[in-house]
């Protein structure tokens, strides 16, 4: 059995994610024209927001791109859609992934069973995140804005359709308004229970770093903060130091979004490709399934075996074995056995000697001279 390296690594092009980075960035942008009416509802207050996010979006396509050229990556990807798309399981395949969305994306099911604290946290970041953007991002693109109309009304407007007109003194004018301000406090909830964790449980100080681990929290703190002093400002300060701290808070903004792409909230792009992965499982375990030449173990689908054959070409390593067979063709017992008796037929080494032993040797033979 030969374990070498005969294949040269992978070569990463960063031409293709470029474009098409470069492409979803053109492509927020004429969104935002379209949306806001040619920017008759864009408010120029919110241009630095705009800009941060179209760069921001551009590196996360440019990012997701490159994690793609991975081989693993790949042919998770590319598998997983080709299964996802078949023509007579396309209903039930529609229905595993949306199961799957709903127990892994949204329920966290595999949160929970590391421990309820845990999930509490998760799920309060998660959607206090998600339903700020849902709000912040089409406000900042103009794709929603409001208008007063008579002396207590206001009027939604989406992509300048009008939508029904809302009493400004009723329970649903205040909690839109005010949505922000729930899901800031969900936030901060959140990342207080995360560096809580952080700071006590030794698993998570063996191998946490400060950019890593704490940066994140920090920065969704600061946006959730300067986000609740504007309120407070506006509503109990008369406006006290309101630009100050706008500004701030544009700062802290521009400074996640660009953070995003190349730190540790990039997972939040890359978590829903789980999807894929769980259905590419399932359909490998119902097709014809591999066996072992050794022991006739029927240990996985014939699918996944030739595709990691490939993974593992594409990574550089060569796993032929001298009867034309890979080592990725037997179960995983086999495998082992295989490579045991590989290093037995090694040549045997010199026995080692330590200091104290030939110290007494050499004692053993000046004594033997002298008499």
């Amino acid at each position: 059995m030969r374990e070498e390296n005969t294949i040269s690594a992978p070569e990463f092009s960063n031409r293709n994610p470029t474009l098409l980075g470069i492409a979803a960035s053109a492509f927020l942008t004429l969104l935002v024209f379209i949306g806001s009416r040619n920017l008759e509802h864009f408010d120029s207050a919110l241009f630095g927001y705009v800009v941060a996010s179209v760069v921001a979006f551009g590196a996360i396509v440019f990012r997701y791109a490159l994690w793609l050229q991975r081989p693993a990556t790949r042919a998770y990807f590319w598998r997983g859609m080709k299964l996802f798309f078949q023509r007579h399981k396309f209903l039930r395949n529609a229905g595993d992934a949306s199961k799957t969305a709903a127990t892994s994306l949204v329920e966290q099911r595999f949160i929970f069973k590391r421990g309820s604290e845990r999930w509490l946290m998760h799920q309060l970041i998660m959607w206090g995140c998600i339903l700020s953007a849902l709000i912040t991002f089409p406000l900042s693109f103009g794709w929603v804005h409001f208008k007063l109309e008579g002396d207590m009304g206001y009027r939604a407007y989406v992509f300048g359709f009008a939508l029904q007109l809302m009493d400004a003194r009723s329970i649903i004018a205040w909690l839109t308004f005010h949505a922000l301000d729930f899901t800031a406090i969900m936030v901060i909830l959140g990342c207080a229970i995360a560096i809580r964790r952080r700071l006590r449980d030794r698993g998570a100080i063996a191998y946490q770093t400060f950019l890593l681990d704490f940066t994140p929290y920090m920065l969704l703190i600061a946006i959730s903060v300067t986000g609740l002093m504007l309120t407070v400002s506006s509503l109990f300060f008369g406006g006290y130091m309101y630009q100050f701290i706008a500004l701030s808070h544009q700062a802290t903004v521009i400074m996640t979004l660009f953070f995003l792409p190349f730190g540790k909230l990039f997972h939040i792009v890359q978590r829903p490709a789980s999807i894929g992965v769980e259905l590419y499982q399932k359909r490998s375990a119902e097709m014809e399934q591999a066996e072992c030449p050794r022991c006739g173990t029927l240990f996985a689908g014939k699918m996944w075996v030739e595709d990691l054959k490939k993974v593992v070409g594409q990574l550089g390593f060569d796993y032929k074995m001298e009867d034309g067979r890979t080592l990725q063709d037997y179960c995983p017992r086999c495998k082992r056995v295989l490579r045991g008796l590989a290093y037995a037929g090694l040549p045997k080494r010199r026995e080692p000697v330590f200091f104290g032993e030939r110290a007494g040797e050499t004692s053993r033979t000046e004594l033997s001279q002298n008499q």
